[in-house]
């Protein structure tokens, strides 16, 4: 008997929490927002104001069972409809998941993500984005105004509240790499020498003890500091890897490198939100890259090197020794 309530057991219940969708938006779109959720919740059981086809306000509910939705016919023409009559979500079906797909989409998950979490297929979750946009932009134009510019990548500015995260946290790398001043920790002594123009590396010239402030850190043995804070920016614009590449001229398996030290360096300070919100971005890029290249484009090759301009350093190729 147990197995059988088990079984029978309904799986919308396996669907985890949705996600916060006000940490993605501006406080001033907080309202526009529950108010489009708000709308995809009460869409399959709302009642027609007129026939979709003449426009006439009277008619009446035709009573036949088994019906999914509430079926009227207009006095005027005799046209049968529902609720969703030439909407943009007519013939699409599991309503009682626009809602909850609603939240996902204004928090930028994207859309495998999405599925996984909604327990549907990820060509439902797919489809489902084109209606959305048709009932925002309709409905909550500035919303919609605001949320496609970033889910197309036409402005990148972030809200307020990720803004000042993202501030802080390039404040603090910037800081971190130009500072001047360290704490001995053996002798207490403020005036500590850096020694290292590149890395944080400094020596007390009382106890003669060497200090480097990202020893421990996840900066520890990342090479190429003067690209630290080019990598950082691009990775909050939500840049792909091959846009990291471009942009510092190291490897593809070093910018994934990075791009995983680097997030969790944001996520150890708290910056949850911004975390969320170069997810969002760098999933919109690789889309933009796809449809980009599945129409024909061809993306420019990778090319820069990772040295710094004016760097003395250059590639040294050894030469072709002939073989004996």
């Amino acid at each position: 008997m147990q197995n059988s309530d088990r079984e029978n057991s309904n799986p919308i219940s396996e669907v985890q929490a949705p996600p916060d969708y006000h940490r993605c938006l501006p406080v001033e779109l907080h309202s526009l927002a529950d108010a489009f959720i708000h709308y995809l919740h009460e869409l399959p059981n709302s009642s027609p104001a007129k026939c979709p086809e003449c426009g006439h306000p009277h008619f009446r509910l035709d009573t036949r069972p088994n019906l999914r939705l509430p079926f009227y016919r207009c006095i005027a023409c005799n046209k049968g409809f529902n609720c969703l009559t030439k909407h943009p979500f007519s013939n699409y079906g599991l309503m009682h998941l626009w809602s909850l797909y609603g939240h996902y989409l204004l928090a930028g998950w994207p859309m495998l993500a999405t599925a996984k979490a909604m327990a549907i297929s990820p060509s439902t979750t797919t489809r489902w984005i084109k209606p959305c946009r048709a009932v925002m932009a309709k409905e909550f134009p500035a919303l919609y105004h605001w949320w496609s510019a970033r889910q197309d990548r036409t402005n990148l500015e972030p809200p307020a509240h990720i803004a000042a995260q993202a501030q802080a946290f390039m404040g603090k790398l910037e800081h971190l790499l130009t500072t001047r001043q360290a704490v001995c920790p053996k002798c207490g002594s403020p005036d500590m020498q850096r020694i290292d123009q590149r890395r944080p590396n400094f020596r007390c010239p009382g106890c003669w003890t060497t200090v480097s402030l990202i020893k421990g850190t996840l900066l520890c043995r990342l090479g190429y500091p003067e690209h630290w804070l080019g990598f950082a920016q691009g990775l909050i614009n939500g840049e792909s890897i091959v846009d990291l590449q471009r942009r510092t001229g190291l490897c593809g398996i070093a910018c994934k490198r990075w791009q995983v030290r680097f997030m969790q360096m944001i996520k150890l300070q708290g910056h949850t939100e911004l975390a969320r919100w170069i997810t969002w971005l760098r999933s919109r890029r690789v889309k933009e890259v796809s449809d980009f290249v599945r129409n024909g484009g061809q993306l420019e090759a990778v090319t820069g090197s990772r040295y710094s301009a004016g760097s003395k350093r250059v590639f040294n190729t050894p030469p072709n020794r002939q073989r004996k």
